[in-house]
């Protein structure tokens, strides 16, 4: 569904006064590419309007929106975004585990990620506290050698 975004901007202001918003950015078509300042300002816009997280886009494939269609991180973009949008506000979509790692090793433990396999779960609890071998040099104490 394609809708303007200041009727969706609108939608998420009426929508806070009677609960949690959480709204998505980005697309689910490849072709459609979204540059990086579109990014930040259809972002800006939404937690103005009130929505608590916003989700960006990578489908169930992990291969649109913030992902390039193999699959890989488009790093500029992520880069660019957290140059104006705070990270504890964004929930990345990252189904695939070089996804998961890649934020996590970016942004720490406790990065809101989504739309992640419920049979991975498990998975990335276990990289999230380093019992891993993806991990665990994120939780070694450096000063120690």
């Amino acid at each position: 569904v394609t809708i303007p975004h200041a009727e969706k901007c609108g939608y998420i202001e009426k929508l806070t006064k009677v609960g949690t918003v959480l709204s998505e950015v980005g697309s689910k078509d490849a072709a459609h590419i979204i540059p990086p300042y579109k990014w930040i300002e259809l972002m800006k816009a939404e937690l103005e309007a009130g929505s608590t997280y916003v989700i960006a886009e990578a489908r169930e494939s992990g291969n649109v929106g913030i992902y390039r269609g193999s699959g890989e991180v488009r790093e500029g973009l992520v880069q660019e975004i957290l140059t104006q949008i705070s990270e504890e506000k964004i929930i990345w979509e990252a189904p695939q585990k070089a996804q998961q790692l890649y934020f996590l090793e970016l942004i720490g433990c406790n990065v809101n990620l989504g739309n992640i396999p419920p049979s991975e779960v498990i998975s990335l609890e276990a990289m999230r506290i380093g019992l891993r071998a993806d991990t665990f040099h994120l939780y070694l104490n450096k000063e120690i050698a």
